[in-house]
């Protein structure tokens, strides 16, 4: 019991480093100062803003709906980033931030009035952008995809795929679809090789029709893709080409937005590593593993893996309820009443969560494997934890 106890202290110590570099505490130094920056590049252009969720007519705006910006802050301190209220909902968020490049992400607001492009108006500091939302109408549209079941007829494939190089909004594909009824659509590829393409919209015409579908992830396997694509009970697939990235730009591991992912219930988290190294605890050899949420920069997800044996191999596995692991997902948006989003470790006996180690190199030092099982939430209650990935390259201390 005293190794986990050891752990916590430790992770309690790194998690508030952690905080303090992502959330900046009071103990931070920039308590009581307003950040200051911009939302443009080097050469005046607005940054990469991508939309995410589904907009829809007269629907209450859930915290799936959201848009994340590219900020980079000149100064720490307190920031608020906003957008204007159009077509009856908007964009905000609020909090403390080191300087430097970072992602913010901005919750919606409201309930769409209009099945209608809306674009908006951001501002922080003295800076301003526009981007823009298509909000859809409730009523679903009946349609097909062109080249089922088959290759997806005249896909335009657009943009530069690389390994390691996370897609922008440069990044989509062009489909062709056949509409019997008027209405919204939302279409979405399950993730294949590391890359998800998705769209919605409203038609507002019968026949031929070009969708647009928005890329996002980070490729993972270089050759030709194919990407299967389903609307109703129409599919097809498109091919998209990914080199091998060139020297320089590959994202390192640990700081791959897929570094580390898992369900929370219905729920799907992943990110980076932010940090991760082996330490001797009390004689006892382990890894601990730190990550956060690049999109929101304020939850963060930590885990550790102890043996009793003094080394870490390939096949092992660690539960939270026998001492040797532990697991935490936490939100530092609010750092005066800070969310445990998710617990499992000795003092939580009603949850398990087992950390397996898939392969360990001694050499790369890079570690892969998996975790499931469950945790207790923010109320409480037990929740599964499943499909619990991660790899990392572990830095020796």
């Amino acid at each position: 019991m005293k190794i986990l106890k050891y752990l916590s202290i430790v992770l309690a110590g790194l998690i508030f480093f952690v905080a303090c570099q992502k959330e900046l505490s009071v103990d931070s130094g920039f308590a009581g100062k307003t950040a200051t920056g911009s939302l443009l590049d080097s050469v005046g252009n607005c940054k990469d803003i991508a939309v995410n969720g589904s907009f829809i007519v007269d629907s209450t705006l859930s915290i799936d709906t959201y848009v994340t910006v590219q900020v980079n802050f000149a100064t720490g301190g307190a920031y608020r980033i906003f957008s204007d209220t159009q077509n009856g909902f908007s964009f905000q968020d609020s909090g403390y931030s080191a300087p430097g490049l970072q992602t913010i992400r901005l919750k919606a607001t409201g309930r769409p009035l209009a099945a209608r492009q809306t674009t908006f108006n951001v501002a922080f500091d003295t800076t301003f952008c526009s981007f823009t939302v298509t909000v859809i109408s409730k009523t679903p549209a009946t349609y097909s995809l062109a080249g089922t079941p088959g290759s997806c007829t005249t896909a335009n494939v657009q943009g530069v795929y690389s390994t390691g190089i996370a897609l922008t909004s440069a990044n989509k594909v062009a489909l062709q679809v056949n509409v019997t009824t008027l209405g919204s659509y939302t279409v979405s590829t399950i993730a294949t090789g590391g890359m998800t393409f998705s769209g919605t919209g409203t038609f507002t015409a019968l026949g031929p029709q070009t969708i647009t579908l928005q890329g996002s992830g980070t490729p993972t396997v270089a050759g030709t893709n194919s990407i299967p694509v389903t609307a109703g009970s129409s599919t097809c697939s498109f091919s998209v080409n990914v080199t091998g990235g060139t020297p320089g730009s590959v994202v390192p591991e640990n700081d791959r937005d897929s570094a580390w992912s898992f369900n929370g219930g219905t729920s799907f988290f992943h990110g980076p590593f932010y940090d991760v190294f082996d330490t001797t605890i009390n004689n006892i050899y382990g890894f601990i593993f730190l990550g956060y949420t690049p999109t929101t920069g304020d939850t963060t997800i930590q885990f550790g893996v102890f043996s009793a044996t003094g080394k870490i191999a390939a096949g092992s596995t660690y539960n939270s309820t026998n001492s040797l692991a532990a697991f935490y997902y936490t939100d530092y948006s609010d750092t005066s009443k800070i969310n445990k989003i998710y617990t499992a470790d000795f003092n939580t006996p009603s949850a398990s969560t087992t950390i397996s180690i898939s392969a360990y190199d001694s050499t790369s030092r890079i570690v892969t494997g998996t975790f499931t099982g469950s945790a207790v939430n923010a109320s409480g209650a037990v929740a599964p934890i499943t499909n619990g990935k991660f790899r990392a390259k572990v830095r020796k201390t």
